[in-house]
């Protein structure tokens, strides 16, 4: 806690008193924000005013606010991937192939190939691995990519996971599926304007706020993976988090992240591409995708998804219950409760 307080401030110059003043009054109000999160956020920032800084909220309310804000019997239809895929493939929208299911349960997957055995999975993997192609594996219920691996190359004796190295079929089935349900996609290659900055998938989240008749998408951001790391998820070291501006898809923002705060960048930091001032392609398709996914769970109030954007067009990777506060106000260096969100919030019952 000193660490972060010493950060502040040294960055802002500012008494030390008046800014632990400010956090417990900040601690304390709508936002409820941690120390961690009012330094991250910059929130010491002379120059914010004080309604600036009373709209940082907590990633410590998001479950909270969004089981007010949605109809919870309707979160297994996102947050289990294998059905939201049926869903939105029976609507007609475009989402990732879907290789396989790896699950040693008695639970069916209908017309979906499902592994549950190392001798099953030494087949699957050798039957999609090669010198060019590559596939995904995640969690059927994770969030944030968290025990998602990439599987490149595989042999009769064993397959390479990227940066773990070669390991038996059954040692892979105990140890990295561990029991979990896991779905197997196909590598996706981003769209040429994307690939000047990674060659790991990069995906744009669009915040999605459903009212009355009318949806509306307060934030949005491209994520970048950094080299070495297998997603775009904004806790991996080195990842980029861009601000897009949800009207017309111009980058407005590019940012890392490190423990005290994040590293504004014009430019991509590794290859130099153009970031600020770029516009995303497909924009308009992009959110016409995110418009039509709104309404299809249309229960789920405040949600978010994840869109590829691919040299054909833009594909639905995930579609979330809810979205974390945090990759919007890092992005951006404002606070979530803008004036749309806190109507939406408190509509639903939030008191903030």
């Amino acid at each position: 806690m000193t660490r972060y307080l010493t950060h502040a401030v040294v960055e802002s110059g500012r008494n030390p008193l008046s800014i632990a003043r400010e956090y417990i009054r900040l601690a304390r109000g709508r936002g409820r924000i941690t120390l961690p999160e009012y330094v991250q956020y910059g929130v010491y920032d002379p120059s914010l005013s004080g309604d600036d800084k009373s709209r940082f909220i907590s990633e410590a309310l998001h479950w909270p606010i969004v089981r007010r804000c949605n109809d919870i019997t309707w979160e297994a239809a996102t947050e289990d991937k294998w059905l939201c895929a049926q869903i939105l493939g029976y609507a007609g929208v475009r989402v990732p192939a879907m290789l396989a299911v790896i699950d040693t349960s008695d639970r069916a997957f209908p017309a979906t190939r499902t592994v549950g055995t190392a001798r099953e999975l030494r087949d699957l993997f050798m039957s999609h691995c090669g010198e060019d192609t590559a596939v995904f594996c995640k969690p059927n219920g994770g969030v944030a990519s968290f025990g998602a691996f990439i599987v490149d190359a595989a042999e009769p004796e064993g397959l390479h996971v990227v940066g773990e190295g070669f390991m038996g079929y059954d040692v892979c089935l105990a140890e990295f599926v561990g029991g979990e349900c896991y779905v197997v996609q196909r590598i996706l290659d981003n769209h040429p304007f994307l690939g000047r900055y990674s060659d790991r998938l990069a995906t744009v989240r669009i915040y999605m706020l459903r009212t009355e008749g009318d949806v509306r998408f307060p934030f949005a951001a491209l994520k970048v993976a950094a080299p070495g790391q297998i997603a775009d998820n904004y806790w991996r070291p080195g990842g980029l988090a861009c601000d897009v501006d949800p009207q017309t898809g111009v980058i407005r923002t590019a940012r890392t992240k490190d423990t005290f705060g994040t590293t504004a960048h014009d430019v991509h930091p590794e290859t130099g591409a153009a970031l600020v001032g770029e516009v995303l392609p497909m924009w308009d398709r992009i959110v016409g995708l995110a418009r039509e996914c709104s309404s299809i769970f249309g229960p789920v109030r405040y949600a978010s998804m994840d869109v590829a954007v691919l040299a054909d067009g833009p594909a639905v990777v995930e579609v979330n219950t809810g979205g974390a506060f945090n990759i919007p106000q890092l992005a951006t260096g404002r606070g979530f409760l803008i004036d749309e969100v806190l109507e939406l919030f408190r509509s639903c019952g939030y008191k903030g």
